[in-house]
């Protein structure tokens, strides 16, 4: 029976490591409070290992090879997603469609990352998006060098360019690093962005922060825990804010063709910001030969710096994802 359900999915699926999924990542949480990576589970997360994080770290496309996925999510994005990562010449490749989150202006994103092994391991992004005249053109670069993890981010452009309004233009700045301990992962990054509009110059933000997590695996239960401190000033209108959010997350292999997972995400402390909910999700994968289904029961809202956690939709499949790899 198995092998008649992946030969379905490879007949449906024309792509090429298994590629993580959004369904994963609202569950484990970023570990940053939505402060650099974002919300909405698809940019990756500092405290856990996940192939998402290639869009904060290209280097991480290094190692994975030959996978597609396509996903579902809702309420936002509702729209899905895709895409695939091969190896070709030495050399990974990863193309996503509509997959990152974050950029400032447009829609529709398109990503594609390519990293490769130089005793180095290294790795460069670009990141497009359109939509009604507005666009981002972003270009990430990251590496794995000893114990270190460092990467960066750049908008090379991003405008309304809306004829008969005034132009709008974001820039951003971000860099940081991750340091692997044994088990712990302490992490730091800073970021600065504006907006300039005509000459007039509104949320000038300066983030940054610093974390540690934790993983750590008993027999077939895998264990991570995150706390981190993140920090935002508006030189426009003076304000600051911080929070202390914490991340936690249990999964384990309930049967050969099914992994359960919770997340808890729950903040400490906070200033500046409205109190926000904890968040509690449940998910899991259903595990078909060499396809995934992932899903996660969803709901509730959770502090972040930015107040930006969207998903308040409850239900079953509130995002759902099917991945294969050979």
């Amino acid at each position: 029976m198995n092998k008649k359900i992946v030969a379905v999915l490879a007949l449906g699926m024309v792509a090429t490591n298994a590629h993580a999924s959004r369904a994963k990542n609202l569950v484990s949480g970023t570990g940053d409070g939505g402060s650099i990576l974002g919300t909405s589970g698809m940019t990756g997360s500092f405290y856990t290992n996940d192939e998402n994080n290639v869009f904060w770290n290209p280097s991480f496309i290094v190692g994975q090879k030959n996978s597609a996925f396509i996903e579902k999510s809702s309420p936002d994005h509702s729209n899905g997603s895709a895409g695939f990562t091969t190896e070709a010449y030495g050399m990974n490749l990863g193309v996503y469609l509509n997959q990152s989150t974050g950029v400032s202006r447009g829609s529709k994103p398109l990503n594609i990352v390519l990293g490769g092994d130089m005793g180095v391991k290294w790795g460069v992004g670009l990141t497009k998006t359109t939509a009604q005249g507005a666009g981002t053109t972003r270009v990430t670069a990251g590496a794995q060098v000893a114990d270190f993890e460092p990467f960066a981010a750049y908008n090379l452009s991003a405008s309304n360019g809306l004829e008969g309004t005034a132009e709008a233009k974001d820039s951003l700045m971000t860099v940081g690093t991750r340091y692997r301990f044994g088990d712990w992962t302490p992490y730091a990054a800073f970021s600065k962005s504006k907006t300039d509009t005509g000459g007039t110059i509104s949320n000038d933000l300066t983030k940054w922060g610093l974390g540690v997590g934790h993983n750590v695996k008993a027999g077939d239960v895998r264990v991570g825990y995150a706390l981190a401190f993140w920090r935002q000033s508006n030189a426009t209108t003076t304000a600051k804010q911080w929070v202390v959010p914490v991340n936690m997350n249990v999964e384990a292999d309930a049967a050969s063709w099914f992994t359960v997972r919770a997340g808890l995400g729950h903040t400490v402390m906070e200033r500046g910001v409205a109190a926000g909910a904890t968040t509690a999700r449940v998910g899991g994968t259903f595990h078909f030969g060499k396809a995934d289904l992932d899903m996660v029961v969803g709901g509730g809202t959770s502090q972040s710096i930015d107040s930006t956690y969207f998903d308040t939709t409850n239900g079953l499949f509130s995002a759902a994802s099917l991945n294969y790899r050979w």
